[in-house]
């Protein structure tokens, strides 16, 4: 489902160019459940939001289901950001007026489904994530795991075909984060195809597949020991 092929991203910052990712190369499969885990500053965010195709690299390629997405327009572009992938934030990113309900209803909404069918869909995945008694209910009224949950139900509304969690459990308490990464669990038994991004080892290793990264490298497929990916630092490009 996901290849890249020697991503590169480069940042100039105080007459220094930094590679943020460094010819990084990967793949997940379809129906795989996979954490990419790494300290701050190893590059996974930037990683996310180019395998998420909310930016793009300075060289290499990024295929997602077998299609090069730097040959993709804005359009199409804008349409596998709304269809294909689902995103979940460590922020929640919920509406504060809109109930649980509508806020999972919202990209229906966006795409043009009749209000019932969208508000009957956002029930069942309400339900779906053990929210069917909180539909009314505001985020303020809601626990950092219930609103997490929330988020990925929204996620959830358009069935996208893979679902990326960015830090899903980095605002969250151990009680909230054991019943997120649970319900992750869940998901990918059902099928789903998750890339988590996560800066703790403990967390990356409820995934079946860990890509330690660090420094904007891919340094293994196993993330044992996550404490010795700090000794590398940024790649200086030029100076």
């Amino acid at each position: 489902m996901i290849r890249t092929e020697n991503l590169t991203k480069l940042y100039t910052m105080n007459g220094k160019t930094l590679a943020a990712l460094d010819h990084v190369s990967l793949h997940v499969e379809k129906g795989e459940y996979a954490a990419i885990v790494g300290p701050s500053g190893s590059g996974k965010s930037t990683l996310m939001h180019i395998l998420g195709c909310l930016d793009t690299p300075t060289s290499g390629q990024y295929f997602l289901h077998g299609k090069d997405v730097s040959t993709l327009g804005q359009d199409e572009l804008a349409r596998v950001r709304g269809e294909e992938i689902g995103f979940v934030f460590q922020g929640f990113q919920l509406l504060p007026r809109l109930t649980a309900q509508e806020n999972v209803a919202l990209p229906l909404m966006l795409c043009g489904v009749p209000p019932q069918e969208r508000m009957t869909a956002a029930r069942d995945l309400l339900e779906q994530v053990g929210l069917g008694q909180r539909l009314r209910h505001t985020p303020s009224q809601l626990s950092g795991g219930q609103q997490q949950r929330v988020a990925i139900a929204r996620a959830l509304a358009r069935r996208p075909s893979l679902l990326l969690a960015d830090e899903p459990t980095g605002n969250l308490d151990a009680q909230s984060t054991e019943d997120v990464l649970a319900l992750l669990d869940q998901l990918h038994r059902a099928g789903h195809t998750i890339v988590l991004i996560t800066h703790d080892a403990v967390v990356a290793r409820r995934a079946e597949k860990q890509i330690a990264i660090a420094a904007g490298r891919i340094l293994s497929d196993s993330a044992k020991d996550i404490h010795a990916f700090t000794k590398f630092s940024p790649k200086i490009i030029t100076k």
